[in-house]
């Protein structure tokens, strides 16, 4: 889980509205639960319906690649949508509808295969695991994947503030993966290679996007660039 998501969650107000876009698993309750950010209020939206969701959660389904997020308009305080980009035809328009259902002032958080994705050769085993070394290891991926700068610019074209933009990088994975690449290779342990080659290449992308107090609803696409010296 990200460092920097869980910096965004202890900056909530208590009884913050959070949405979950793409909540399979429900890790954004489970993320809440082990801070101890009891009284956030959590809500989500996926592909696939669920017998049993946790409880007070707010589910809506809804096949994004189709269809507007099932939310009304500057109602969540935090929208997280990790690794749902990735899977649409319409990215860009995506993180606008996010930007939407955000609050003004609120924050979303999108994290994505960045392009050092591209880098990876396939999962050469365990492949009933459905574990993923390169971008195209899964056939759902479409479109491309998301550097930094990308996820950045989008943010701009929206009119809103990318905070922080970057790799999810972690220095002790780069330093052990010689060691930690030969013994999942050898063991054959295909989480333990997927997490450490993604942790020590920059697998994903991520961007913290600050929709600005003074907008409402949906904010208006406007593609530039910058004057340049």
């Amino acid at each position: 889980m990200s460092g920097v998501l869980e910096g965004l969650y202890r900056s909530l107000a208590p009884d913050a509205a959070v949405l979950d876009v793409g909540c399979f698993g429900f890790r954004q309750v489970a993320l809440a639960q082990r801070l101890g950010l009891s009284g956030l209020r959590h809500a989500g939206v996926d592909y696939n319906s669920y017998d049993e969701v946790p409880p007070n959660f707010e589910f809506r389904r809804a096949d994004l690649s189709r269809e507007r997020i099932p939310f009304e308009d500057d109602r969540f305080d935090l929208v997280v949508a990790s690794h749902v980009i990735e899977h649409l035809p319409r990215g860009g328009e995506f993180v606008g509808e996010c930007l939407r259902i955000c609050r003004p002032g609120g924050v979303v958080y999108v994290e994505a295969p960045s392009e050092r994705s591209l880098l990876l050769p396939g999962m050469p085993f365990a492949h009933d695991g459905f574990y993923s070394l390169s971008f195209f290891d899964d056939p759902t991926h479409v479109g491309r994947p998301w550097s930094p700068q990308a996820l950045y610019r989008l943010a701009r074209y929206y009119g809103c503030e990318p905070e922080t933009v970057g790799h999810l990088t972690s220095r002790r994975a780069r330093l052990l993966l010689p060691f930690t690449l030969l013994w999942s290779l050898v063991a054959r342990r295909p989480e333990m290679l997927q997490q450490n080659c993604w942790a020590a290449l920059g697998w994903a992308s991520y961007a913290v996007i600050r929709k600005p107090a003074s907008l409402h609803g949906t904010p208006a696409f406007h593609y530039y660039v910058p004057p340049r010296a």
